[in-house]
Protein backbone atom coordinates (compact mmCIF):
# COMPACT_ATOMS: atom_id res chain seq x y z
CA UNK A 1 0.00 0.00 0.00
CA UNK A 2 2.98 2.23 0.71
CA UNK A 3 5.12 1.32 -1.44
CA UNK A 4 4.48 4.47 -4.23
CA UNK A 5 4.79 6.95 -1.30
CA UNK A 6 8.03 5.73 0.02
CA UNK A 7 8.95 6.51 -4.09
CA UNK A 8 7.44 9.72 -4.29
CA UNK A 9 8.91 11.08 -0.77
CA UNK A 10 11.55 9.04 0.83
CA UNK A 11 13.18 7.43 -2.08
CA UNK A 12 16.24 7.16 -0.21
CA UNK A 13 14.89 5.10 2.38
CA UNK A 14 14.26 2.78 -0.68
CA UNK A 15 17.94 3.18 -2.12
CA UNK A 16 19.60 2.75 0.94
CA UNK A 17 17.66 -0.63 1.88
CA UNK A 18 18.37 -2.18 -1.57
CA UNK A 19 22.41 -1.52 -1.12
CA UNK A 20 22.58 -2.60 1.98
CA UNK A 21 21.24 -5.80 1.41
CA UNK A 22 22.93 -5.89 -2.11
CA UNK A 23 26.28 -5.48 -0.23
CA UNK A 24 25.52 -8.45 2.55
CA UNK A 25 25.28 -5.81 5.50
CA UNK A 26 21.50 -6.73 6.20
CA UNK A 27 19.48 -9.72 6.07
CA UNK A 28 16.84 -10.32 3.60
CA UNK A 29 13.05 -10.02 5.75
CA UNK A 30 13.91 -6.70 7.07
CA UNK A 31 12.12 -3.46 8.14
CA UNK A 32 14.90 -0.87 7.29
CA UNK A 33 13.86 2.26 9.40
CA UNK A 34 14.71 5.68 8.59
CA UNK A 35 16.00 7.32 12.03
CA UNK A 36 15.50 10.40 10.75
CA UNK A 37 12.72 10.15 9.68
CA UNK A 38 10.95 9.14 12.09
CA UNK A 39 12.68 11.89 14.46
CA UNK A 40 11.51 14.52 12.12
CA UNK A 41 7.81 13.24 12.58
CA UNK A 42 7.64 13.30 16.08
CA UNK A 43 8.94 16.67 16.05
CA UNK A 44 5.83 17.27 13.76
CA UNK A 45 3.24 15.17 15.72
CA UNK A 46 4.80 17.02 19.56
CA UNK A 47 4.04 20.18 17.98
CA UNK A 48 0.26 19.73 16.98
CA UNK A 49 0.25 18.35 20.31
CA UNK A 50 1.34 21.33 22.11
CA UNK A 51 -1.31 23.37 20.16
CA UNK A 52 -4.07 21.11 20.92
CA UNK A 53 -3.41 20.07 24.54
CA UNK A 54 -2.64 16.39 23.54
CA UNK A 55 -0.54 14.09 26.27
CA UNK A 56 1.32 12.25 23.37
CA UNK A 57 1.88 8.05 24.01
CA UNK A 58 4.58 6.59 20.95
CA UNK A 59 3.06 3.06 19.84
CA UNK A 60 5.78 0.83 20.28
CA UNK A 61 3.77 -2.32 18.86
CA UNK A 62 3.86 -0.79 15.67
CA UNK A 63 7.60 -0.48 15.26
CA UNK A 64 8.51 -3.84 16.62
CA UNK A 65 9.30 -2.56 20.38
CA UNK A 66 12.68 -1.07 19.31
CA UNK A 67 14.18 1.16 21.12
CA UNK A 68 16.20 3.40 18.50
CA UNK A 69 12.63 4.04 17.34
CA UNK A 70 11.01 4.89 20.38
CA UNK A 71 13.89 6.98 22.27
CA UNK A 72 13.64 9.04 18.72
CA UNK A 73 10.48 9.94 19.22
CA UNK A 74 10.93 10.53 22.60
CA UNK A 75 13.46 13.13 21.80
CA UNK A 76 11.34 14.59 18.80
CA UNK A 77 9.12 15.63 21.65
CA UNK A 78 6.33 12.75 22.45
CA UNK A 79 5.66 12.37 25.89
CA UNK A 80 5.86 8.40 26.93
CA UNK A 81 5.41 5.30 25.16
CA UNK A 82 2.10 2.46 24.70
CA UNK A 83 3.04 -0.85 26.09
CA UNK A 84 -0.15 -2.51 24.25
CA UNK A 85 1.05 -6.06 26.28
CA UNK A 86 3.62 -6.99 28.75
CA UNK A 87 5.91 -8.06 25.89
CA UNK A 88 6.54 -4.33 24.83
CA UNK A 89 6.21 -3.37 29.00
CA UNK A 90 9.56 -5.60 28.96
CA UNK A 91 11.42 -4.51 26.25
CA UNK A 92 10.83 -0.52 27.37
CA UNK A 93 12.08 -1.32 30.89
CA UNK A 94 15.21 -3.65 29.46
CA UNK A 95 16.52 -0.37 27.66
CA UNK A 96 15.72 2.04 30.52
CA UNK A 97 12.82 4.03 28.13
CA UNK A 98 9.65 4.98 30.26
CA UNK A 99 6.67 3.02 30.50
CA UNK A 100 3.93 5.07 29.75
CA UNK A 101 0.12 3.23 29.34
CA UNK A 102 -0.03 -0.29 30.04
CA UNK A 103 -3.24 -2.96 29.54
CA UNK A 104 -5.13 -1.51 26.54
CA UNK A 105 -5.29 -4.27 24.06
CA UNK A 106 -4.09 -6.97 25.95
CA UNK A 107 -4.60 -6.72 29.72
CA UNK A 108 -2.01 -7.73 32.22
CA UNK A 109 -1.60 -11.18 33.11
CA UNK A 110 -2.78 -11.73 36.90
CA UNK A 111 0.97 -12.82 37.96
CA UNK A 112 2.29 -9.93 35.78
CA UNK A 113 0.91 -7.02 37.78
CA UNK A 114 3.59 -6.52 40.30
CA UNK A 115 6.34 -6.44 37.42
CA UNK A 116 4.68 -4.11 35.25
CA UNK A 117 3.35 -1.65 38.15
CA UNK A 118 7.20 -1.91 39.43
CA UNK A 119 7.89 -0.12 36.13
CA UNK A 120 5.82 2.57 37.07
CA UNK A 121 3.62 3.25 33.94
CA UNK A 122 1.76 6.52 34.23
CA UNK A 123 -1.78 5.09 33.36
CA UNK A 124 -3.33 1.15 33.68
CA UNK A 125 -6.53 0.35 31.10
CA UNK A 126 -8.75 -2.40 32.94
CA UNK A 127 -11.56 -4.07 31.56
CA UNK A 128 -12.77 -5.60 34.47
CA UNK A 129 -13.35 -4.85 37.97
CA UNK A 130 -11.02 -8.09 38.95
CA UNK A 131 -8.40 -6.63 36.95
CA UNK A 132 -8.85 -3.65 38.81
CA UNK A 133 -8.56 -5.20 42.19
CA UNK A 134 -5.26 -7.05 40.84
CA UNK A 135 -3.74 -3.49 40.15
CA UNK A 136 -4.74 -2.32 43.75
CA UNK A 137 -3.66 -5.34 45.99
CA UNK A 138 -0.29 -4.60 43.69
CA UNK A 139 -0.33 -1.20 44.31
CA UNK A 140 -0.71 -1.26 47.93
CA UNK A 141 2.15 -4.14 48.11
CA UNK A 142 4.69 -1.09 46.08
CA UNK A 143 3.17 1.58 48.13
CA UNK A 144 2.29 3.73 44.86
CA UNK A 145 -1.01 4.85 43.76
CA UNK A 146 -1.91 3.74 40.09
CA UNK A 147 -3.93 5.72 37.66
CA UNK A 148 -6.36 3.69 35.89
CA UNK A 149 -8.56 4.62 32.73
CA UNK A 150 -11.92 2.12 32.11
CA UNK A 151 -12.52 1.20 28.54
CA UNK A 152 -16.83 1.06 28.18
CA UNK A 153 -18.28 0.02 24.79
CA UNK A 154 -22.04 -0.37 23.72
CA UNK A 155 -23.63 -2.41 21.04
CA UNK A 156 -22.81 -0.40 18.40
CA UNK A 157 -19.53 0.13 18.84
CA UNK A 158 -16.99 -1.95 16.60
CA UNK A 159 -13.72 -4.11 17.58
CA UNK A 160 -11.32 -5.63 15.27
CA UNK A 161 -11.78 -9.37 15.85
CA UNK A 162 -9.27 -10.39 19.01
CA UNK A 163 -9.68 -6.98 20.45
CA UNK A 164 -13.38 -7.14 22.51
CA UNK A 165 -13.27 -6.36 25.51
CA UNK A 166 -14.34 -3.63 28.42
CA UNK A 167 -17.11 -2.70 30.64
CA UNK A 168 -20.57 -2.80 29.16
CA UNK A 169 -21.76 1.47 29.18
CA UNK A 170 -24.97 0.28 31.33
CA UNK A 171 -22.59 -1.27 33.90
CA UNK A 172 -20.08 1.20 33.71
CA UNK A 173 -20.99 3.68 36.34
CA UNK A 174 -21.64 1.51 39.33
CA UNK A 175 -18.49 -0.56 37.91
CA UNK A 176 -16.80 3.26 38.37
CA UNK A 177 -17.76 3.57 41.98
CA UNK A 178 -16.88 0.28 42.84
CA UNK A 179 -13.29 0.61 41.57
CA UNK A 180 -12.75 4.13 42.76
CA UNK A 181 -13.57 3.03 46.27
CA UNK A 182 -10.39 0.73 46.28
CA UNK A 183 -7.45 1.47 47.56
CA UNK A 184 -4.30 2.33 46.00
CA UNK A 185 -5.93 3.04 42.86
CA UNK A 186 -7.69 6.07 41.02
CA UNK A 187 -10.23 6.35 38.29
CA UNK A 188 -8.34 8.99 36.02
CA UNK A 189 -10.39 8.51 32.93
CA UNK A 190 -11.86 6.01 29.78
CA UNK A 191 -10.36 4.76 26.55
CA UNK A 192 -11.68 3.04 23.49
CA UNK A 193 -10.49 1.69 20.33
CA UNK A 194 -10.24 2.70 17.46
CA UNK A 195 -11.61 6.01 18.18
CA UNK A 196 -10.99 7.55 14.61
CA UNK A 197 -11.72 5.52 11.80
CA UNK A 198 -11.29 6.07 7.49
CA UNK A 199 -14.37 5.61 5.30
CA UNK A 200 -12.74 3.47 3.34
CA UNK A 201 -12.65 5.88 -0.10
CA UNK A 202 -9.40 7.32 -0.78
CA UNK A 203 -10.50 11.12 -0.59
CA UNK A 204 -13.12 10.67 2.17
CA UNK A 205 -12.32 12.06 5.24
CA UNK A 206 -11.63 10.49 9.10
CA UNK A 207 -14.93 10.18 11.36
CA UNK A 208 -14.82 9.17 15.17
CA UNK A 209 -16.46 5.80 15.63
CA UNK A 210 -19.02 5.04 17.58
CA UNK A 211 -16.84 3.91 20.00
CA UNK A 212 -15.16 7.66 20.81
CA UNK A 213 -18.91 8.62 21.58
CA UNK A 214 -19.12 5.87 24.18
CA UNK A 215 -15.76 6.93 25.81
CA UNK A 216 -17.12 10.20 26.00
CA UNK A 217 -20.39 9.44 27.46
CA UNK A 218 -18.29 7.29 30.67
CA UNK A 219 -16.33 10.04 30.96
CA UNK A 220 -19.46 12.35 31.46
CA UNK A 221 -20.20 9.32 34.18
CA UNK A 222 -17.15 9.83 35.62
CA UNK A 223 -17.73 13.86 36.38
CA UNK A 224 -21.22 13.23 37.41
CA UNK A 225 -20.21 10.73 40.11
CA UNK A 226 -17.36 12.97 41.17
CA UNK A 227 -15.13 10.55 40.68
CA UNK A 228 -13.10 12.74 38.26
CA UNK A 229 -13.40 16.16 37.80
CA UNK A 230 -11.65 16.40 34.17
CA UNK A 231 -11.52 12.55 32.80
CA UNK A 232 -8.57 12.27 31.06
CA UNK A 233 -10.06 10.82 27.32
CA UNK A 234 -7.81 8.37 25.71
CA UNK A 235 -8.54 8.34 22.32
CA UNK A 236 -6.11 6.32 19.95
CA UNK A 237 -6.71 4.66 16.55
CA UNK A 238 -5.43 6.68 13.75
CA UNK A 239 -3.45 8.64 15.09
CA UNK A 240 -1.91 11.60 13.14
CA UNK A 241 -1.78 15.64 12.59
CA UNK A 242 -4.81 15.37 9.93
CA UNK A 243 -6.58 13.73 12.49
CA UNK A 244 -5.43 15.75 15.66
CA UNK A 245 -8.50 18.74 14.86
CA UNK A 246 -10.90 15.98 15.24
CA UNK A 247 -9.46 14.37 17.86
CA UNK A 248 -9.35 18.00 19.65
CA UNK A 249 -12.66 19.24 18.63
CA UNK A 250 -14.31 15.50 20.13
CA UNK A 251 -12.59 16.28 23.81
CA UNK A 252 -9.43 13.73 23.43
CA UNK A 253 -6.56 14.91 26.08
CA UNK A 254 -4.57 11.82 25.18
CA UNK A 255 -3.44 11.06 21.60
CA UNK A 256 -0.91 7.33 20.65
CA UNK A 257 0.43 8.16 16.99
CA UNK A 258 1.67 4.71 15.88
CA UNK A 259 1.16 4.64 12.10
CA UNK A 260 1.26 8.76 12.11
CA UNK A 261 4.31 8.67 14.07
CA UNK A 262 5.91 6.39 10.58
CA UNK A 263 3.59 8.27 8.19
CA UNK A 264 1.93 4.89 7.44
CA UNK A 265 -1.75 5.76 8.17
CA UNK A 266 -4.22 4.95 4.80
CA UNK A 267 -4.42 8.54 4.26
CA UNK A 268 -0.30 9.01 4.20
CA UNK A 269 -1.06 6.23 1.15
CA UNK A 270 -3.47 7.61 -0.82
CA UNK A 271 -3.60 11.69 -0.11
CA UNK A 272 -0.64 14.29 -0.79
CA UNK A 273 0.94 16.63 1.32
CA UNK A 274 0.52 15.35 4.47
CA UNK A 275 3.83 16.58 6.75
CA UNK A 276 5.03 12.96 8.44
CA UNK A 277 6.49 10.94 5.72
CA UNK A 278 7.10 7.31 5.70
CA UNK A 279 9.89 5.79 7.77
CA UNK A 280 10.09 2.13 6.99
CA UNK A 281 10.37 -0.20 3.90
CA UNK A 282 10.05 -4.08 3.86
CA UNK A 283 13.43 -5.63 1.73
CA UNK A 284 13.46 -9.59 0.96
CA UNK A 285 15.31 -11.54 -1.20
CA UNK A 286 14.05 -13.32 -4.69
CA UNK A 287 14.93 -17.13 -2.97
CA UNK A 288 13.77 -19.16 -6.77
CA UNK A 289 11.03 -19.36 -9.72
CA UNK A 290 8.27 -22.42 -9.62
CA UNK A 291 5.67 -22.80 -12.29
CA UNK A 292 6.22 -19.04 -12.97
CA UNK A 293 6.06 -17.11 -10.37
CA UNK A 294 9.06 -16.01 -8.01
CA UNK A 295 9.50 -16.84 -4.61
CA UNK A 296 11.05 -14.36 -1.85
CA UNK A 297 12.15 -15.02 1.63
CA UNK A 298 9.33 -14.24 4.04
CA UNK A 299 8.82 -14.00 7.88
CA UNK A 300 7.55 -9.95 7.44
CA UNK A 301 4.45 -10.01 5.06
CA UNK A 302 1.63 -8.82 6.06
CA UNK A 303 -2.13 -8.21 5.03
CA UNK A 304 -3.39 -4.99 5.17
CA UNK A 305 -6.94 -5.32 7.61
CA UNK A 306 -7.52 -1.39 6.41
CA UNK A 307 -8.45 -2.80 2.24
CA UNK A 308 -8.12 -6.43 2.41
CA UNK A 309 -8.65 -6.02 -1.57
CA UNK A 310 -6.00 -3.88 -2.35
CA UNK A 311 -3.25 -5.20 -5.41
CA UNK A 312 -0.22 -4.71 -4.03
CA UNK A 313 2.99 -4.41 -5.74
CA UNK A 314 6.92 -4.91 -5.54
CA UNK A 315 9.65 -3.43 -7.22
CA UNK A 316 12.60 -6.04 -7.99
CA UNK A 317 16.34 -5.24 -8.85
CA UNK A 318 19.61 -4.93 -7.77
CA UNK A 319 19.91 -1.20 -7.38
CA UNK A 320 17.10 1.55 -7.13
CA UNK A 321 17.30 2.81 -10.46
CA UNK A 322 16.04 -0.86 -11.72
CA UNK A 323 13.71 -1.81 -9.06
CA UNK A 324 11.82 1.17 -9.81
CA UNK A 325 11.29 0.30 -13.40
CA UNK A 326 10.44 -3.61 -12.45
CA UNK A 327 7.00 -3.89 -10.89
CA UNK A 328 5.79 -6.61 -10.19
CA UNK A 329 2.95 -7.80 -8.47
CA UNK A 330 2.89 -9.38 -4.86
CA UNK A 331 0.47 -12.41 -5.03
CA UNK A 332 -1.54 -11.98 -1.99
CA UNK A 333 -2.31 -15.76 0.07
CA UNK A 334 -4.36 -17.08 2.95
CA UNK A 335 -0.97 -18.65 4.50
CA UNK A 336 -0.56 -19.07 7.98
CA UNK A 337 2.97 -19.03 7.94
CA UNK A 338 4.62 -16.19 5.12
CA UNK A 339 7.33 -18.97 4.41
CA UNK A 340 8.11 -16.98 0.96
CA UNK A 341 6.51 -14.02 -1.00
CA UNK A 342 4.95 -15.08 -4.91
CA UNK A 343 5.62 -12.71 -7.10
CA UNK A 344 4.28 -12.48 -10.81
CA UNK A 345 5.74 -12.31 -13.50
CA UNK A 346 8.22 -14.54 -12.10
CA UNK A 347 10.81 -13.82 -15.06
CA UNK A 348 10.84 -10.23 -14.34
CA UNK A 349 12.76 -11.54 -10.95
CA UNK A 350 16.39 -12.77 -10.63
CA UNK A 351 17.21 -14.49 -8.21
CA UNK A 352 18.99 -12.67 -5.53
CA UNK A 353 17.24 -9.66 -6.57
CA UNK A 354 16.33 -7.06 -4.00
CA UNK A 355 12.64 -7.02 -3.36
CA UNK A 356 10.96 -3.81 -1.98
CA UNK A 357 7.56 -4.15 -0.54
CA UNK A 358 5.53 -1.25 1.03
CA UNK A 359 3.40 -3.00 4.11
CA UNK A 360 1.17 -0.97 6.44
CA UNK A 361 2.71 -3.69 9.25
CA UNK A 362 1.93 -5.32 12.56
CA UNK A 363 5.89 -5.85 13.42
CA UNK A 364 5.68 -7.04 16.46
CA UNK A 365 3.57 -9.95 14.97
CA UNK A 366 6.22 -10.72 12.57
CA UNK A 367 9.24 -12.77 12.77
CA UNK A 368 11.24 -10.15 10.80
CA UNK A 369 14.69 -8.49 11.36
CA UNK A 370 14.64 -4.69 12.38
CA UNK A 371 17.03 -2.68 11.04
CA UNK A 372 18.04 1.04 11.92
CA UNK A 373 19.63 3.77 9.57
CA UNK A 374 20.33 7.19 10.08
CA UNK A 375 22.18 10.30 8.01
CA UNK A 376 19.51 9.59 4.75
CA UNK A 377 18.61 13.65 5.42
CA UNK A 378 22.27 14.35 4.67
CA UNK A 379 22.58 12.37 2.26
CA UNK A 380 25.31 10.29 3.79
CA UNK A 381 23.55 6.89 5.15
CA UNK A 382 24.60 4.65 7.69
CA UNK A 383 23.81 1.01 9.09
CA UNK A 384 23.09 2.17 12.97
CA UNK A 385 21.88 -1.18 14.29
CA UNK A 386 20.03 -4.91 13.63
CA UNK A 387 17.60 -6.34 15.77
CA UNK A 388 15.63 -9.48 15.53
CA UNK A 389 11.92 -9.75 16.42
CA UNK A 390 11.96 -10.02 19.76
CA UNK A 391 14.20 -6.19 20.37
CA UNK A 392 17.24 -7.85 20.67
CA UNK A 393 20.18 -6.15 19.07
CA UNK A 394 22.59 -8.55 16.80
CA UNK A 395 25.95 -8.48 16.09
CA UNK A 396 27.59 -9.13 12.63
CA UNK A 397 27.07 -12.90 13.46
CA UNK A 398 23.73 -12.37 14.55
CA UNK A 399 24.85 -12.94 18.08
CA UNK A 400 23.11 -11.06 21.26
CA UNK A 401 24.62 -7.69 22.14
CA UNK A 402 23.83 -7.49 25.62
CA UNK A 403 21.55 -4.68 26.81
CA UNK A 404 23.41 -2.29 28.94
CA UNK A 405 26.08 -1.98 25.27
CA UNK A 406 22.83 -1.44 23.74
CA UNK A 407 21.86 1.82 25.89
CA UNK A 408 25.06 3.23 25.54
CA UNK A 409 25.18 2.91 21.96
CA UNK A 410 21.41 4.40 22.00
CA UNK A 411 21.98 7.56 23.94
CA UNK A 412 25.06 7.93 21.60
CA UNK A 413 22.93 8.12 18.52
CA UNK A 414 20.05 9.53 19.58
CA UNK A 415 22.07 12.47 21.43
CA UNK A 416 23.24 13.47 17.98
CA UNK A 417 19.42 14.70 17.10
CA UNK A 418 18.61 18.17 18.90
CA UNK A 419 15.40 18.01 21.57
CA UNK A 420 12.55 19.01 20.77
CA UNK A 421 11.31 22.70 21.26
CA UNK A 422 8.06 23.85 21.34
CA UNK A 423 7.42 26.05 18.26
CA UNK A 424 10.07 24.69 16.03
CA UNK A 425 9.18 25.73 12.55
CA UNK A 426 10.42 24.58 9.21
CA UNK A 427 10.54 22.26 6.51
CA UNK A 428 10.11 19.20 7.97
CA UNK A 429 9.20 19.82 11.70
CA UNK A 430 11.59 22.30 12.39
CA UNK A 431 14.64 20.19 12.70
CA UNK A 432 17.96 20.29 11.22
CA UNK A 433 18.94 16.41 10.86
Amino acid sequence: MFLQAIIDRNPGLAETAIRLHQDGQIPPNSFVFDLDTVYANACILAEGARKFGFRTYAMTKQHARNPFITQAALRGGMDSTVAVDVQCAQKLHRYHLPVGHVGHLNQIPMHEVGAILAMDPEIVTVYSIEAARRVSQASRDLGRTQRLLMRPYAPNDIFFTGQEGGFPIDDFRQAATEIAALPNVTVAGVTAFPCISYNGARDDPVEATPNFHTALAAAAMLREEGIAESPEVNAPGNTASDTYPLLAAMGATQVEPGNGLLGTTPNHAFLQGLPELPAYVYVTEVSHHFDGRAYAFGGGLFMDIFDPTFQASALVGRDFHAARTNRVDFVRKAVIIDYHAELSPGEACRIGDSVLLGFRSQMQMTRAFIVVVRGLRRGEPELVATFDSQATMLDGDYNPILPRMVIAQLHDVIGGYPAYRPGTTGEVGGVAV
